[in-house]
């Protein structure tokens, strides 16, 4: 009787080992969830980062094919839109020039609601 109180049950050895085996479970899903989320956040970045870049590569790629297709323009065609050549790169990538600006502020004080010139109206 001795011998089997002194001796532990096997019984109790399997479910120690099986709950261990339980929470090393638990602890590798907690590491890859966090694992995974942290690389879901980098994906994100990259992502944004990519999208952004390639963003970036157009718009500058649209600005250059205008600047190109203003400079195949004679000079009068250019002088018709209000823009010299040498104006060309400011005006494709600031808009207008400013004495444009002032002529076109200038000629809008001087017309009514209806966008008619003052001088016409009055005749």
């Amino acid at each position: 009787m001795s011998q089997t109180q002194n001796c532990a049950p096997l019984f109790s050895f399997v479910e120690c080992e099986q709950q261990a085996r339980i929470k090393r479970d638990l602890v590798i899903q907690a590491c890859m969830r966090g694992t995974m989320r942290a690389f879901a956040q980098w994906l994100r970045v990259l992502v944004l980062c990519g999208t952004r870049w390639v963003r970036g590569l157009a718009a500058k790629q649209r600005l250059r094919s205008a600047v190109r297709e203003l400079q195949r323009l004679d000079d009068r065609m250019l002088a018709d839109i209000g823009v010299t050549r040498g104006e060309i790169e400011s005006a494709v990538r600031d808009g207008l020039p400013v004495r444009m600006m002032r002529q076109s502020r200038h000629r809008d004080r001087h017309r009514d609601w209806n966008g008619i010139p003052a001088r016409r109206q009055a005749a």
